[in-house]
């Protein structure tokens, strides 16, 4: 028996010593967090007639505005469901990171004790009573790494093919951001275009500035929207790299792993520059 509890013991540490650390999806997973849950697009294209009639000052002659578009409750409420689409995928990355953090209970992080005090106490202590403790101790310590790498490939696998949808919907909507950011530039162009033709000859000069300033705001969002997009796509590319990752053996996982961290100064770059569209 005594043989048989040191041959299981040399099986599990041979386990245990397999584990990886998961920190960097943790940390990976709070970057997508960040981007899917930005609803800063979805509230920009909302809000894009609003945006338009702030144009127009006091004194302006010429018209701005859309002409045949939707009522702006439809708008409200696509904004409504896209806003949940965007909360319960961000709850989805957060739970991922969750998962793979490495919080443990703070006697996880403790080491075994050597016994000595008990043993100087008089108290008995067999070879097998001090491997357990120090088996107990391993297992909290590393045991619980294993339970979560477990636990991450079982969602990550059952959870893949829904995300990646939503992923592919979110793309669309992007899509559908930009083509009414294009619109409204359009809009916007040929409103100031037409401010300067009713200007004296004085006012054209700022004019012409004014046009190229309002064109390269637009180019500047519109930029924000497709680097939003190209994010999204990674992630869902990321997303399956992750789940793959998790089946590997540990160097091909660690070596996966730390690839993330630079992919993720991509999603939060992303995610700065699409904050500006409303103002964030």
């Amino acid at each position: 028996m005594p043989f048989r509890n040191r041959l299981l013991a040399v099986g599990l540490a041979a386990l245990l010593a397999g584990c990886v650390n998961l920190q960097a999806i943790t940390t990976y997973a709070e970057s997508a967090a960040g981007v899917t849950g930005s609803t800063d697009a979805a509230r920009r294209w909302r809000d894009s007639d609003k945006k338009l009639g702030e144009r127009r000052l006091d004194g302006d002659v010429c018209p701005i505005g859309y002409t045949g578009r939707l009522p702006q409750a439809q708008f409200d409420a696509a904004y409504d469901d896209a806003e949940k689409l965007h909360r319960a995928m961000s709850a989805y990355f957060t739970a991922l990171g969750e998962l793979a953090s490495d919080h443990l209970p703070d006697v996880a992080k403790t080491a075994a004790p050597s016994l000595e005090g008990i043993k100087g106490a008089g108290a008995k202590v067999s070879p097998e009573e001090e491997a357990a403790v120090k088996g107990l101790f391993a297992l909290l310590q590393r045991g619980l790494d294993a339970y979560r790498h477990k636990k991450l490939r079982d969602l990550m696998a059952s959870s893949h093919d829904d995300v990646a949808r939503v992923l592919g919907l979110m793309q669309k909507l992007a899509d559908v951001y930009a083509e009414g950011l294009r619109g409204e530039r359009i809009q916007a162009v040929a409103f100031v275009r037409c401010e300067i033709g009713q200007s004296d000859l004085g006012d054209r000069y700022l004019g012409r500035r004014e046009l190229a300033r309002v064109k390269m705001d637009y180019d500047t969002e519109l930029s924000a929207i497709a680097g939003y997009k190209a994010a999204l796509q990674k992630l869902a590319s990321d997303h399956d790299r992750i789940r793959s990752a998790l089946e590997m053996d540990r160097d091909a996982m660690t070596r996966t792993l730390k690839a993330l961290a630079a992919t993720a100064k991509e999603l939060d770059k992303a995610r700065d520059s699409v904050a500006r569209l409303s103002g964030g």
